[in-house]
């Protein structure tokens, strides 16, 4: 059986695989990411804010902060982006090397990877679309929640914000301290997707896509199958 986490690693193998790993050095910019927060964040700026967060000043670790300026100050040669490694892939997602191993094993037992014999594994695109397109959003439905600080998502993602049309009164986040946008909480597909699309903008987009098919409404999906479609075509 798949769980959340196959599909988070499988988006970021094929970001390597088609070349679009983002994982790159933004040092000029390190710190204006539209959807997260760097500086520290006060209890007294998040009393301010009359919305639920969580019970902590903040739920990202020192530890987590420092690897993710590290990535972004230093980012990866184009030839570190041409490839993958299971370290590389556990690292970059916040998971640990057994959650990652173990996941790519069930999203190849499940058709979403291919065997290449002594070469590893590659996506199986045709299988990824597909399910995301029909069975993401019953495999892994999410209900909405509470009003919180968060990362937009699905149609409210910066990458889509300015295609869709929403008449909600609040945006979908997931539920982040560091977040930019009030609105209502769904939980993300994985617990560590909030650190890895710090590190990663086209990870998060295609994520906040994966939360269309999700929660999003039928015309929303329909409208989002254009940018789904893309990833079959290496785009």
């Amino acid at each position: 059986m798949l769980k959340p986490q196959d599909l988070l690693v499988t988006f970021k193998i094929l970001s390597y695989e088609i070349g679009c790993s983002s994982v790159e050095s933004r040092s000029h910019n390190s710190r204006m990411a539209p959807w997260v927060i760097f500086e520290p964040i006060s209890v007294y700026d998040r009393e301010k804010d009359e919305i639920i967060v969580s019970s902590e000043p903040d739920d990202f670790e020192a530890a987590d902060l420092a690897l993710i300026e590290q990535f972004i100050l230093e980012g990866e040669s184009e030839e570190q982006r041409a490839s993958w490694t299971y370290r590389k892939l556990a690292q970059q997602l916040f998971m640990s090397l057994s959650e990652v191993s173990q996941a790519i094993k069930r999203a190849s037992k499940a058709g979403l990877l291919i065997k290449r014999g002594d070469k590893g594994v590659r996506v199986n695109k045709t299988v990824l679309i597909d399910y995301v397109r029909f069975g993401a959003g019953v495999s892994f439905f999410v209900e909405r929640g509470k009003v919180v600080r968060g990362i937009p998502t699905a149609s409210a993602a910066s990458s889509f914000k300015d295609i869709f049309v929403s008449s909600a009164e609040f945006p979908t986040v997931w539920p982040c301290a560091r977040g930019t946008v009030k609105g209502i909480a769904i939980a993300p597909i994985y617990k560590s997707v909030p650190k890895a699309v710090m590190i990663d903008p086209w990870l998060y987009k295609q994520l906040a896509l994966l939360d269309i098919f999700r929660v999003g409404s039928a015309r929303e999906k329909e409208e989002a199958m254009p940018y789904l479609a893309k990833l079959k075509g290496n785009v």
